[in-house]
């Protein structure tokens, strides 16, 4: 919304009045809080930019001194040419004009900004001209990092095509520049935004405008590479343990540069083939090649069951768990490409949506003031999803029911118009599912359009689709078509995570996605319990096991028997090992790091009490360690086999395991510890989150050191792995954002599923799995570190001082703790005994 913005018109052909060599020629644009005008310099003898911003504009401090002016000097300290820096800041006070502004003059850029270059070439903008702004960019952010300078509002209206051609002869035809540093916290209506965020969203626009059809194969090999690798992944991602390239402007600069003679490799290799069993870690940098998604997928995934249940599902767990890989690989369209969509063997009808373009035609969503507005991501989701499925539909209706598809699609199309209160074309061919894709993807790009003048009661807002309109559609399909009888839709949202999906948008949308019918499905990923908004915008809670069903994978994976656990991980590398292109030395998992079934935790302990360490080894221990996380699986075998001297030195070796324990144990500590080296390195909250898992695994380690578990066969050592409380816990703000973000990063797992000593159903709190080595402790699920809510409070403000008051340094700390406890409560009883072993927790309410 601008503000306080005097005319225009008033400035055009005056001088600046402190600087009369400089006169305005000519207006430019407007923002939010200025004017941006040309002005010619006669002291310079050139062109000059002059941006013209209201002093009540301006942030100024409490005793009223110009704070702002420290902010547009930021960029000084850069030395990139990318920068446009303002050489000048002068005063322009009229008071009978009631002119008070500030000016901001800084070099002329002969060009336009990326937003109207896009709008007025889009036939420009090629994969060459897309590479050379990226690499721009990341050069830029590269000093930025050094530098400790952020831009805080770099969008598309900020970077300015500079257009060369017509006297450069060896540099490239058109060049960018950064401007507006500082800009945004100089302004008092400061709307500082995440850059690697705001360069995602740029990059999107450019994608967007890109012709892909018309590309060469090369080109579409970066095109995908820059959709899926780096808007997907590198650009949206701020979790480095599971990115560790992410905002690192010169890994991803490298990165960039890499990717063109990638593609030779990439081309010369048969489909669906790897070049190490270790490539693509996540699904995202598969991108578009449906074979190779389908011989990486495996139906023994856990959890399988429950996400193809007709029951609306919201599926949890670790970064890196398999939810893409299995949400993309149950959709129609996938099934069509990998010739696996036979009627017979189609229980439902698939569609696969990822929350990419819903953020960046969305950012930063908070609800308008506006009702009317409301149903703009309605609008776009909706249509969205029905574009998806009516094109899936028409691509399978053709392939398996021609003729009923041709007989029924005219009846079918006209009712869906009629559905979606749209005017048809008035041309042939409107009556397909064809002119309605197109027509909805028009609809796509008017609500993300409209959702800029969500809050303008100046700017019509036309018809939104309701929440109702989506399942009237997939209504009028299951009444058109006999071969859909039975087959319920299912759709499915990858990654409708807060807050990228933020908190308000998640409940507009949940009017949508928690609908309830019998024939319509809504399958939700996201990151963790906490990164899920549990109710919508008219006040209504969801409740778990009602309205929809809470599917954690970190919990599937705790508690499953081994058995499954191990046929899924053993499916996982056979199907990639397989699918390398370079023989690998072997064929199965078990023969690569070998069987270690004889493993007891209380031995182990006794061990570890004893001063020694364990050494972990074998496919029982990766099963162990594995929390969901099978990227960590697949990532830390590949570390063994790096350490080890790679495959040729593997192949030299005879013996079963062919890589050594010691290899095996190395990279399984290595793994962890980088985990926590990279958590450390998350801003506002990584070391604090670090300092809470280490206090955790310190006083943990020194139970096992020095209590016994006393309702156990021969009191073994005690195992810790877990927190519960006593009471259901409420936490101040603080210490309620130090929790969730534990579990947004899956530090802890939270079931919810257990009861307390008390007989109270308190959340469980389960260390990550393969952090379990790092703090030299068993695998075993018997024993807990049990607390008291103010207690849990203060682990989480205060982890050190936790730390000084729960670790034992001698046997005879032990023994005070437990005669103090026998004081307190008397009377109480001891931890139920789980299972003798100690390896597995079979029943959570235990």
């Amino acid at each position: 919304m601008r503000k306080n913005l005097p005319d225009k018109e008033f400035f055009v052909g005056k001088q600046i009045p402190a600087r009369p060599d400089v006169t305005i020629t000519r207006f430019v644009d407007s923002g939010n809080d200025a004017h941006l005008f040309k002005a010619h310099s006669d002291q310079l003898a050139r062109d000059v930019a002059c941006k013209i911003i209201p002093r009540a504009n301006l942030v100024h401090g409490p005793d009223g001194q110009a704070t702002w002016r420290a902010e547009v000097h930021k960029a000084d300290a850069l030395q990139s040419k990318t920068v446009v820096k303002f050489e000048d800041i002068k005063e322009w006070k009229a008071e009978a004009d009631q002119i008070d502004c500030v000016v901001l003059i800084s070099e002329f850029v002969e060009g336009q900004n990326l937003r109207l270059f896009i709008n007025s070439k889009r036939a420009e903008v090629s994969i060459s001209f897309v590479m050379l702004w990226l690499e721009t960019m990341l050069n830029v952010f590269n000093e930025m990092k050094l530098r400790n300078i952020s831009h805080g509002d770099i969008h598309w209206g900020n970077i300015l095509v500079e257009d060369r051609s017509s006297y450069d002869l060896m540099g490239p035809r058109y060049v960018f520049r950064v401007t507006d540093f500082g800009v945004a916290d100089a302004t008092s209506d400061q709307r500082f935004r995440d850059d690697y965020l705001q360069l995602a969203e740029v990059l999107s626009h450019l994608l967007a405008a890109v012709d892909y059809q018309s590309l060469s194969a090369k080109d579409k090999y970066i095109f995908n590479k820059l959709r899926h690798d780096f808007l997907s992944r590198h650009l949206t991602e701020n979790d480095t343990t599971r990115d560790p390239i992410a905002r690192q402007p010169d890994k991803l600069f490298r990165r960039l540069k890499e990717i063109g003679t990638e593609f030779e490799k990439w081309a010369a290799e048969q489909p669906a083939q790897l070049l190490s069993p270790f490539d693509f870690l996540s699904c995202e940098q598969i991108g578009d090649a449906p074979a190779l998604l389908r011989a990486l997928y495996s139906d023994r995934f856990l959890g399988l069951s429950e996400i193809e249940s007709r029951n609306n599902v919201v599926v949890t767990g670790p970064r890196g768990c398999g939810k893409t890989t299995v949400f993309r690989s149950l959709s129609l369209r996938q099934k069509i490409r990998v010739n696996e969509a036979d009627p017979s063997e189609i229980k439902y009808i698939g569609v696969y949506y990822r929350c990419d373009d819903l953020y960046f035609a969305f950012p930063r969503y908070r609800l308008p003031t506006r009702t009317e507005a409301f149903d703009l991501p309605i609008h776009f989701v909706t249509a969205t999803l029905l574009a998806e499925l009516l094109d899936a539909l028409e691509v399978w209706g053709a392939q398996h029911f021609q003729e009923e598809f041709k007989r029924v699609e005219s009846q079918a199309a006209i009712k869906m118009w009629n559905v979606l209160n749209l005017e048809p074309p008035h041309e042939p061919g409107s009556e397909t599912f064809k002119a309605l894709v197109v027509e909805l993807e028009k609809q796509r790009r008017k609500a993300a359009e409209r959702q800029r003048f969500a809050n303008d009661s100046n700017r019509g807002l036309g018809k939104n689709f309701g929440v109702e309109v989506l399942q009237r559609a997939c209504g009028v399909l299951l009444g058109s078509f006999s071969f859909l009888n039975n087959k319920p839709f299912y759709f499915f949202i990858d990654d409708y995570s807060i807050p990228k999906v933020t908190k308000d948008l998640q409940a507009d949308l949940n009017r949508l996605l928690m609908q309830r019918t019998s024939f319509c499905f809504f399958k939700l990923s996201t990151e963790s319990p906490v990164s899920f908004c549990k109710s919508d915008i008219d006040e209504k809670t969801y409740v778990e096991n009602r309205e929809f069903v809470l599917h954690n994978l970190g919990l599937v994976y705790l508690h499953s028997k081994p058995t499954p656990k191990m046929g899924f991980i053993e499916d996982v590398f056979r199907r990639r090992i397989s699918k390398t292109v370079t023989a690998f030395p072997v064929k199965e998992l078990g023969e690569l790091i070998g069987s270690n079934p004889k493993q007891n935790n209380n031995d182990y302990a006794r061990k570890i009490r004893g001063t020694n360490k364990i050494q972990h080894w074998g496919k029982e221990t990766l099963c162990k360690l594995c929390s969901g996380d099978i990227h960590y699986v697949i990532g830390v075998v590949g570390d063994m086999v790096k350490s080890a001297g790679g495959p040729a030195e593997i192949e030299k070796v005879t013996t079963v395991p062919r890589l050594g324990p010691e290899f095996q144990n190395r990279a399984i500590r290595g793994a962890a510890g980088n985990f926590l080296k990279n958590l450390r390195a998350f801003p506002r909250y990584g070391e604090r989150l670090v300092a809470i898992v280490e206090s955790f695994g310190n006083v943990a380690h020194s139970f096992i050191k020095y209590r016994d578990s006393k309702n156990e066969k021969g009191n073994p050592p005690h195992q810790d792995t877990r927190i519960e409380p006593y009471e259901l816990f409420v936490l101040s703000d603080e210490a309620q954002r130090l929790y969730d973000e534990l579990l947004r990063y899956s530090v802890f797992i939270e079931d919810f599923r257990g009861k307390s000593r008390r007989g109270k159903v308190v959340p469980r709190l389960y260390l990550r799995r393969f952090l379990i080595p790092h703090f030299n402790l068993t695998f075993s699920m018997r024993d807990s570190i049990e607390l008291e809510p103010a207690d849990f409070e203060l682990f989480l403000l205060d982890p050190r001082k936790f730390e000084d008051t729960y670790r034992f340094r001698n046997p005879q700390d032990a023994m005070d703790a437990e005669e103090k406890t026998l004081k307190d409560k008397p009377g109480q009883q001891l931890p139920l005994e789980l299972n003798e072993g100690g390896d597995h927790d079979p029943s959570p309410n235990s």
